[in-house]
């Protein structure tokens, strides 16, 4: 099981950010491979804003990517509950000097909830916490 961070996600779906070509191969080997990808509704929320915001693609043809990637069979998304707000409150509270934010804390509560450690994503905060990083986008990409 692996968490796909939104970051690496909007970069896989706007085929204009210079990310994507270092982002679309890696991201195609974990869908292909049948791995479960791990989410929650904060990231679609994060990345449906961000996409929407800065891309020139039709939005409806935004719309349908976008839907499309949520829908993969391997493609776990786990609702943002109130257990999973107070999981996030608390992880804040101990790691926020680390440093992460309120949108990092709820993956962190997620992976620790579902019992994973691995992560692809381009935000470095992530590895001040022990987790696997992988990071596709080599430096100064």
């Amino acid at each position: 099981m692996i968490v796909i961070d939104a970051n690496i996600l909007c970069y896989y779906l706007d085929q204009s950010t210079k990310e994507h070509r270092y982002v679309k191969p890696k991201v195609d080997e974990i869908i292909g491979n049948g791995e479960e990808i791990l989410t929650n509704t904060i990231i679609w929320m994060e990345v449906s804003h961000y996409l929407y915001k800065v891309s020139d693609m039709p939005r409806e043809e935004l719309k349908h990517k976008i839907k499309k990637l949520m829908r993969l069979s391997t493609m776990a998304i786990e609702s943002f509950d109130l257990s999973n707000l107070d999981a996030s409150i608390d992880e804040l509270s101990t790691s926020w000097q680390k440093p992460i934010g309120g949108r990092d804390a709820t993956i962190v509560a997620m992976m620790k909830k579902n019992h994973t450690i691995k992560i692809l994503t381009h935000d470095k905060a992530f590895k001040t916490l022990g987790l696997e990083v992988l990071d596709p986008i080599p430096d100064g990409g």
